[in-house]
């Protein structure tokens, strides 16, 4: 056998058990953490919640957002920091009164006496774990006070010759509910050992060509800060899994792209069969009847279209798409409307109802919260009789399936996951794709998170809107706004940031019955996320109806909500919302013949950011140029809804500030054959079980 043979077997050897390994790796990964720790199931559903699944993947995704310092100088620590020191046990102290702390006392290595503080306890435990005369590395967060060093609730007790271990940099983790950080650390630290060591998707020349470590490397040292410079994304093991996790979406939206275009394309064009018989109660303005002949442009080339339509609040998006799918139906074809939330679902429906009046359609809801007409209305899909269909993310189950559909919506589509999108797509024979947004999304982002897409811009708004005037006032000031709002004649929303009590941001519930009293008889009621869909349905309704005159509520009439009595919005806590979505918001009044106005609250202190997100708002009520100013002050992830609809688009990386690591992604993805086991196990990885259940 020749030299170069004998290596050409080596390499393919080697190549084969790296396959193997790999392969093995990723599996693994992909379980459930349950298969390798023991929780109970009320820990299991606190950690899926927290790590946003649960999958090991999904544990070793969830990454340290802080670092706490542990030092072992009893003379200089400062409060509050944690202190590690090595005590023998000098007594327990068994209180005299029932809600005293148990105390224990020790002394350490250099004399120093430490009290060692329980407020909840179990005696025999605690004698236990520390009996008097033992020698034990404790280490919690410590305080001074004028009888001694005392440790509350010490987090870490140890054997002594451990001690050193709990010094320096640790890393602190997001927690949600009564998960304990140390039941994280533990599922953390099992789901590391189960890392393979060559954990890679990306060959040696890749990785030298673009500077990056590992994977497997790279997945392992997040959880290992030694400064606060390691918690950024310019440090070089996370830098590379925001790649990865770009490169992902990239190779998805490129199987996407690639599939729409082997997909069969007919030319679909105006008849004038049904849109001659629309009679609209209003006159279009010049960007809808722009972002129309784009569409008709579109249909018409014999090419699946994938169009974006960004336009403000109220510009008047819905219309033109309704306008786009009508055309579809003059050609035989089905189309749907595909919706975040239900409350915004119903107002595509009565919308959409409203304009098809004199035209004699057939238009369905689909909806989780009424699964009871689910037979007839997968029935009628099949057969051909329902011809536009409005829905949440129940359209997406695999049993929902079209006769023809040609036509697909997709509204506010960030909040939908790139493997949501395909599941509608695959449902189409021709799938023309018309996305809208009422964010204004930079090219850098659109590249990042919608590929290669064409993108129409309404920016006029029709006739009739109300410009809404806006003011920032303080919460001392709430009192006197509350009287001015008792005599004014419009329907009011009062935004409040959280569903339940916190100590430092006011909840719906709270401010609901301080108001409730204050506008005593005139009618108060709240809304949140929590509530069940039927629960909501039926206050909007009652709302709309002029049956009550204040609607407390959380984020969740973000988007719409069409209540033209409903002249005035007040937003409290304005300084923690982003630009983007206190824009949102106000674009919730202003819909009648009334005069508007949006109200912003705020809580002192407000941070350098807060002040400038207000005043901008106050100064102008241009979407575009706040979504531009957004942008400077938080990045594009959280114009996109980081902190608006609780989905992350990229949950590692924000493509505004790392343009960089979008290009790169890019770049590998076009080298990357798109069909191999590597890079289908690059996607699974990324593939978050929550994506099918963010809305």
């Amino acid at each position: 056998m020749r030299l170069s043979q004998l290596a050409e077997k080596i390499d393919s050897e080697i190549d084969q058990e790296f396959s193997e390994n790999f392969e093995s790796g990723v599996s693994v990964l992909l379980q459930p953490i349950r298969q390798f720790v023991k929780f109970s199931p009320y820990t299991y559903k606190l950690l899926k919640k927290c790590c946003g699944g649960d999958r090991v993947i999904d544990v070793l995704f969830h990454f340290p957002s802080n670092l706490s310092k542990r030092t072992s100088d009893e003379d200089c620590f400062k409060d509050g920091e944690k202190l590690t020191v090595v005590l023998t046990v000098l007594k327990h102290v068994v209180p005299r009164y029932r809600n005293s702390p148990y105390r224990i006392v020790g002394q350490t290595l250099a004399g120093n006496i430490i009290t060692i503080m329980y407020f909840h306890y179990r005696v025999p435990y605690l004698r236990r774990i520390l009996p008097i005369g033992g020698a034990f590395t404790v280490s919690g967060n410590a305080s001074r006070e004028l009888d001694g060093i005392k440790i509350i609730h010490p987090d870490i007790i140890a054997p002594p010759q451990q001690a050193a271990r709990y010094v320096g940099a640790e890393p602190i983790y997001p927690l949600v509910g009564n998960l304990s950080l140390k039941t994280l650390r533990y599922a953390i630290s099992s789901a590391l050992k189960l890392i393979p060591k060559n954990l890679d998707w990306l060959p040696n020349e890749l990785k030298n060509k673009y500077g990056l470590v590992d994977f497997s490397d790279a997945l392992r040292a997040v959880h290992y800060p030694e400064s606060d410079e390691d918690l950024l994304i310019t440090n070089k093991f996370r830098k590379r899994i925001a790649i990865d996790e770009i490169l992902a979406n990239q190779i998805r939206l490129k199987q996407i792209k690639r599939n729409q275009q082997r997909r069969s394309a007919v030319a679909i064009k105006e008849t004038g069969e049904i849109l001659r018989n629309l009679q609209l109660p209003f006159e279009l303005t010049k960007d809808q009847v722009k972002c129309l002949e784009d569409i008709k442009t579109d249909l018409a080339s014999g090419r699946p279209m994938n169009r974006l339509i960004q336009g403000d609040v109220g510009s008047g998006k819905t219309i033109t798409a309704f306008l786009g799918m009508l055309i579809a139906l003059e050609n035989k074809l089905q189309a749907v409307l595909l919706a975040p939330t239900e409350i915004l679902a119903w107002q595509h429906f009565e919308t959409i109802q409203k304009l098809s009046e004199n035209l004699d359609l057939e238009i369905d809801i689909m909806l989780n919260s009424n699964r009871k007409a689910r037979k007839r209305q997968i029935r009628e899909l099949q057969d051909g009789t329902t011809q536009i269909l409005i829905g949440t993310h129940a359209i997406l189950e695999d049993n929902i399936e079209f006769r023809n559909l040609g036509f697909i919506v997709i509204d506010e589509q960030h909040k939908f996951g790139v493997m949501q999108r395909l599941k509608l797509i695959n449902k189409s024979k021709y799938p023309n794709i018309l996305s809208m947004s009422a964010t204004p999304i930079p090219r850098t982002l659109l590249l990042g998170c919608y590929g290669d897409i064409d993108v129409s811009t309404i920016k006029t708004k029709p006739k009739g809107r109300q410009p809404v005037e806006t003011a920032v006032i303080g919460t001392n000031k709430i009192e006197s706004l509350v009287e001015r709002l008792k005599t004014i004649d419009s329907q009011i929303f009062w935004v409040c940031p959280v569903i339940e009590e916190s100590e430092s941001l006011v909840d719906v519930n709270t401010r609901c019955e301080y108001l409730k009293e204050a506008f005593s008889p005139k009618g108060v009621e709240v809304l949140h996320g929590k509530m069940k869909a039927y629960e909501k349905d039926e206050i909007m309704t009652r709302f709309k109806e002029n049956k009550f005159k204040l609607l407390v509520s959380t984020t969740v009439i973000e988007v719409g909500v069409d209540i033209p009595n409903a002249n005035v919005m007040v937003i409290e806590h304005a300084e923690r919302f982003g630009l983007a979505q206190l824009h949102q918001l106000r674009g919730r009044v202003g819909r009648g013949n009334e005069s508007a106005y949006c109200i912003l609250l705020y809580h002192l202190p407000v941070s350098e950011v807060g002040r400038k997100r207000l005043q901008l708002m106050k100064e102008t009520t241009d979407g575009f140029l706040l979504s531009e100013e957004d942008l400077k002050l938080r990045g594009a992830g959280d114009i996109l809804g980081r902190d608006q609809s609780g989905f992350d688009v990229l949950r590692f990386s924000d493509f505004s500030d790392n343009y960089s690591l979008v290009r790169i992604a890019d770049e590998i993805s076009n080298q990357m054959d798109l069909d191999s086991t590597k890079t289908a196990d690059l996607c699974d990885i990324f593939n978050r079980v929550s994506d099918e259940n963010i809305v």
